[in-house]
């Protein structure tokens, strides 16, 4: 019983750290009760109950707000949290069955911060990939910590919270000055490094920024299925941007950025050439192009496929469109059903996007720029590949009109501050009903529009050259830290240890 009350209480310390209400050092802590139950473990049923226990609590705590989808009924909404509770639960199991297995061969519990990096990292791939829940998430309120990330991404840096548990629990548990030193050391360096990063990053262009004006309309989901609505949310976004092309002497906009499923009609077929026109109006006599997120279809092999995408236009039309490569599971894409064609029965049209394939980037002056759409902004390996092929700026067009209240758009919202550290690249993410921001290169929140307002950020952003540590080589340290648990797979166990 006091083993069940210790588990539950780590895990939902953990889960609190990952909300927007700066308990993040939570995080820095919440390991130490089940630390005295890893270190004896090594029973594989054991591990694998601590596992379910662990990851059930901490997973409902920190995504519970998938029961409150206003898209779905709610029986369906608590269903489907359920359901994502118990799958990304596989996570915490995989961590500490494999830890299972490395305490049987004697290794010490500082393997552990090896693990769950390991596990994060691989758990942002494959067709149920979630990035969203890494433990490092609960320090995106800590600015100077997290420009480590330039360095070692998010991974390394759920590697110095998991670490930092364990020092502390040997500074408590064996209470020697080096313990105690240990703890300040770990606790002040990546401190005093995040300073010296900054500070190397402090340079910017500052000739030719690009002036953005970025729409946050604020409308509501029922709004877009009542009748005319294509035309009424468009009638609204348009005058919205309209005010930003009448500003007396005021320069005009460089780029107009609207949110996810901005125009919900179909554009660029004949029943969306209206609202099209429309557009191409509002643009012309002016230099200004616009990012948009729009619904797409193509007809490949005689079979209707369904995009999520941002068109680019300028006053002639479209220049250019990017599909959504990393779609939701469940909610944008069932899940193995380009492998099971059975499963495409749950296809109805817009419940089963087709995706993408190509790093589509845009040109903006001298400049090129990728918009990536909502979930998107949770994977450092998507917006570090289009920074390897030459972007200079990102943008996040995004709808969280799903949910009317937090956590779910602040959670959401958080994470574009690692984009911009990782990749030394300014920010600006759109959103329907907020959370809309403009970050620039050093992860600083430099414009915001909180949740349900309507609004525009306007705001000079400036572009960045130059190649990151991560860029170039991604989450190396977590491979080698992979590669060093592998090594440790195969050392031979005691005749005890197996029974």
């Amino acid at each position: 019983m006091i083993n069940f009350i210790l588990i539950i209480f780590s895990s939902a310390l953990m889960g609190i750290s990952q909300h927007p209400i700066n308990m993040g050092f939570l995080s820095l802590f919440a390991l130490l009760p089940i630390f005295p139950i890893l270190i004896n473990l090594r029973n594989y049923k054991d591990a694998l109950k601590i596992g379910l226990l662990w990851g059930t609590i901490f997973n409902t705590v920190s995504v519970y707000w998938i029961a409150f989808n206003i898209g779905t009924s709610p029986s369906i909404a608590f269903i489907t949290m359920i359901l994502a509770v118990l799958i990304l639960t596989a996570g915490p199991i995989l961590i500490f069955l494999i830890w299972c297995m490395l305490n049987k061969r004697g290794v010490n519990i500082i393997f552990l911060s090896f693990i769950w990096p390991s596990i994060e990292l691989i758990r942002s791939y494959g067709s149920v990939a979630f990035p969203w829940i890494s433990l490092s998430n609960s320090l995106t309120d800590y600015n100077l910590i997290i420009q480590n990330a330039e360095y070692v991404g998010i991974y390394g840096m759920t590697f110095w919270i998991v670490l930092t548990n364990i020092f502390i629990y040997k500074a408590i548990s064996d209470r020697t000055k080096v313990s105690v030193l240990l703890v300040i050391s770990i606790i002040t360096f990546p401190q005093m490094s995040g300073e010296l990063i900054k500070n190397s990053n402090l340079t910017q262009n500052i000739d030719d920024p690009i002036k953005i004006a970025s729409i946050q309309p604020n409308i509501h989901l029922s709004e877009k299925w009542q009748p005319g609505a294509q035309r009424d949310i468009l009638t609204k976004i348009l005058s919205q941007s309209r005010v930003e092309l009448n500003q007396g002497n005021e320069k005009t906009p460089d780029l107009f950025v609207w949110p996810e499923t901005s125009t919900i009609s179909y554009l660029l077929k004949k029943e969306g050439r209206y609202n099209y026109n429309r557009i191409k109006k509002l643009l012309s006599n002016t230099d200004a192009n616009l990012i948009a997120g729009m619904p797409h279809y193509e007809y490949k092999n005689d079979k209707r496929h369904h995009y999520n995408s941002a068109g680019y236009f300028n006053s002639s039309g479209l220049i250019d469109i990017y599909h959504k490569i990393n779609l939701v599971p469940g909610a944008e894409h069932v899940p193995l059903s380009n492998y099971i064609n059975s499963l495409d029965i749950f296809n109805i049209g817009l419940g089963n996007f087709t995706h993408g394939q190509k790093f589509t980037l845009f040109d903006i002056k001298s400049y090129k720029f990728a918009a990536m759409i909502c979930f998107e902004s949770t994977f450092p390996s998507l917006s570090r590949e289009f920074v390897k092929r030459g972007a200079n700026m990102l943008v996040y067009v995004v709808n969280d009109g799903w949910y009317e209240n937090p956590p779910e758009p602040q959670q959401h919202a958080s994470r574009a501050i690692y984009r911009a550290i990782e990749t030394r690249r300014p920010v600006i993410r759109c959103a329907n009903t907020g959370v809309s921001m403009v970050i620039d290169h050093l992860g600083n929140i430099k414009h915001t529009l909180e949740l349900n307002k309507k609004g525009t950020i306007s705001a000079d952003v400036y572009p960045m050259e130059g190649t990151t540590f991560y860029v170039k080589y991604g989450d190396i340290f977590i491979y080698f830290m992979m590669f060093a648990i592998m090594l440790f797979m195969f050392k031979s166990i005691k005749y005890e240890d197996y029974v």
